[in-house]
């Protein structure tokens, strides 16, 4: 009996330590950000998008939609088929800056964008490590070329969708910090940023429908059908949304994550037509289908926008969902084709702009 009680003891031990390191991790780790405080948190409660202590939606929006008769495996996401991911390196091509120039785009991937904008640099949601706060999810698949912060030029503006991992990487932003003039985020990031060492002065907090003149760009966050949160207790405690960015010249609308809703025809009624509308088109399930688009929602909402080219984002880079990794793009193309959108699909790192919009299907060489 005596070798019991010694079993029991230590697996008591064991239990005790290992849920006093997970209760150190969430609470001490940086990448879980920091809780608002001071005056953002007054703006917070005084907006007409905050009630109850959290941010709501526009419409009554559901983060799980699974049907409970057929519940997901989780087998299904911790060995998944042969098939289901790149078996070798993503084509790409090496990031070519001095091509860059006022008008033109660059895809790093999932849903970072480089473009130039009035003769200012752009960088959208800057992930450039992995899609998680623990190391062994949310790895990004390997590419022939990959691009690195060190191969980015000094950028005038980043614009962030939401503080979810695979679109608020708290590394990038401590690398990017010295590159980066000025953050543009959702009411709440800023707390995140500033913990992870950005100046406050740096950061400009904006609700729905606000927005900030900088270089002569407007910079505008719209509403997306979506949800925020980093860890397990602070979910809807900051703000998510969608981008217009508008130049005289240039019209760009980026949609961070976003569950297909009316609001898109309102927004291209609004601040439309677009020159291009990069569109979340990946990591999709019936399982979540209110807050993320399905390949088809995603051709429609161009057209809601009233874009003239459709460009499919947040597929290509991580392993976020049940789905192939190319099945996104196999499905918005030909959705595509079939009601006339003009949709670019540029390699990784590819240089283009709207008035040359590339359309090789290079996911179907990749084995």
């Amino acid at each position: 009996m005596r070798w019991i009680k010694a079993t029991v003891k230590y697996l008591i031990i064991t239990l005790m330590v290992v849920a006093l390191a997970i209760t150190a991790f969430l609470t001490l780790a940086p990448t879980f950000g920091a809780a608002s405080g001071g005056e953002s948190l007054a703006r917070i409660e005084a907006s007409d998008n905050f009630r109850d202590g959290q941010f709501h939606n526009i419409i009554t929006t559901a983060i799980d939609t699974s049907d409970p008769d057929q519940p997901q495996s989780i087998a299904a996401y911790l060995f998944p088929s042969a098939d289901k991911n790149p078996q070798s390196p993503l084509p790409s091509k090496s990031l070519e800056v001095p091509l860059i120039t006022p008008g033109k785009f660059a895809w790093l991937g999932h849903s970072t964008i480089l473009f130039n904008a009035g003769g200012k640099y752009i960088l959208t949601d800057p992930v450039f490590n992995r899609a998680s706060p623990v190391p062994f999810y949310g790895k990004p698949f390997a590419l022939e070329n990959p691009t690195t912060i060190d191969d980015l030029p000094k950028i005038d503006v980043v614009i962030i969708s939401h503080d979810h991992y695979d679109h608020l990487d708290h590394l990038a932003i401590m690398e990017l910090d010295n590159k980066v003039d000025r953050f543009l985020v959702p009411l709440g990031l800023s707390a995140h940023l500033q913990r992870w060492g950005v100046a406050a002065e740096k950061i400009t907090e904006l609700d729905w429908y606000d927005n900030k003149n900088i270089h002569d760009i407007t910079f505008t966050l719209l509403p997306a059908r979506h949800f925020s949160g980093r860890g397990i207790t602070n979910g809807f405690s900051t703000l998510w949304g969608s981008w217009a960015v508008a130049t005289s010249e240039l019209n760009v609308w980026f949609s961070g994550d976003s569950g297909y809703f009316d609001e898109l025809a309102t927004i291209g009624k609004k601040y439309g037509p677009f020159d291009i509308a990069f569109i979340e088109n990946g990591a999709y399930s019936n399982n979540w289908n209110q807050i993320h688009m399905m390949p088809e929602q995603a051709v429609q909402a161009s057209l809601d926008l009233r874009a003239k080219v459709f460009f499919p984002i947040h597929w290509g880079k991580f392993d976020l969902a049940l789905h192939p990794w190319d099945e996104p793009i196999r499905r918005a193309t030909k959705a595509a084709s079939r009601q006339g959108v003009s949709i670019a699909t540029p390699l990784i790192g590819e240089v283009f702009s709207v008035e040359d919009v590339p359309g090789n299907h290079w996911w179907k060489s990749v084995d």
